[in-house]
């Protein structure tokens, strides 16, 4: 399984769906179409192999687009192998481990985010938060999704539904997709990125958070408060170890954590390996 999820075509010569459908062998009708499309629909071999749904979403954002992010190989895609890729992406999130404890993930919802491309992909950092967000909501027993959204032009972002200043509680359901997703996380009014606005809600209403997850692009911009203030302000109040955790999807540098804080956590670009690092920095 794991040769069929790689489909960023390059110059080299390791087979990917790419290379053989630029090849003929993937063609619709033909044997090697049907076998990829029976393997990819295969749950147990999904399991086995321990791929998780992010890997399955490049593989099928590139391979539908008929062209990798390197070289100047181009293939023209197969419906049924990009659909059966598609429904991949969803039968994987059975290999997600959770936390199993209670977690609130933060989205960035101003404009930037649907424009920043996560190096190496041809995801945007809207799509990528988007599609943490959903697996989130089909494996974390205890989690609250929100979108956050700082104070513009004299009123609040994100007022839709609730009226917490910069934040949009966002109701998601484990069947959706993540098209849908998408549309209604941009869908939210925008402002500026106070990176703080997550943990100041949660004191706010008095919730009771393990792991505060937040995705934004390149934007760390920090408000009337710091995020490291705000945090030791909830653990004094709240959960006493409480950890915080900001990816910044696109940056190049930043830093929000503080260096002497262990409970907090900055991650700088975005991979399929991102995901278990976090995981494993909350529930431990």
């Amino acid at each position: 399984m794991g040769s069929l999820a790689r489909t960023h075509a390059d110059d080299g010569d390791d087979p990917d769906l790419g290379k053989m459908t630029s090849l003929g062998l993937v063609a619709p009708f033909s044997d090697a179409k049907r076998l990829i499309v029976r393997k990819l629909g295969d749950e147990t071999a999904l399991k086995r192999a321990r791929i998780h749904p992010l890997a399955v979403l490049v593989a099928q954002k590139i391979y539908a687009q008929g062209h990798g992010d390197k070289g100047a190989l181009k293939w023209s895609p197969v419906s049924a192998v990009v659909d059966a890729l598609d429904e991949a992406f969803y039968a994987t999130f059975q290999n997600v481990e959770p936390c199993n404890k209670p977690v609130l993930l933060a989205l960035d919802v101003s404009g930037s985010m649907a424009g920043s491309m996560i190096a190496g992909s041809c995801i945007s950092a809207r799509e990528g938060s988007a599609a943490m967000a959903l697996i989130t909501a089909a494996t974390e027993p205890e989690c609250e999704i929100v979108a956050f959204s700082a104070p513009a032009q004299g009123r609040y972002g994100g007022m839709h539904g609730g009226g917490e200043p910069g934040i949009t509680r966002v109701s998601l359901s484990p069947r959706m997709r993540l098209a849908d997703v998408v549309k209604r996380v941009s869908s939210i009014l925008m402002g500026g990125t106070d990176c703080a606005l997550p943990m100041l809600w949660a004191a706010r209403n008095k919730l009771n958070v393990s792991g505060f997850i937040t995705y934004t692009d390149s934007e760390t911009w920090a408000g009337n408060i710091h995020p490291s203030q705000a945090l030791c302000q909830y653990r004094n109040e709240f959960v006493g170890d409480a950890k915080a955790v900001v990816v910044g999807m696109t940056s190049n540098g930043f830093t929000l954590a503080d260096p002497n804080d262990r409970g907090m956590l900055d991650v700088v670009g975005f991979d399929t390996s991102v995901p278990a690092v976090i995981a494993d920095f909350v529930r431990e």
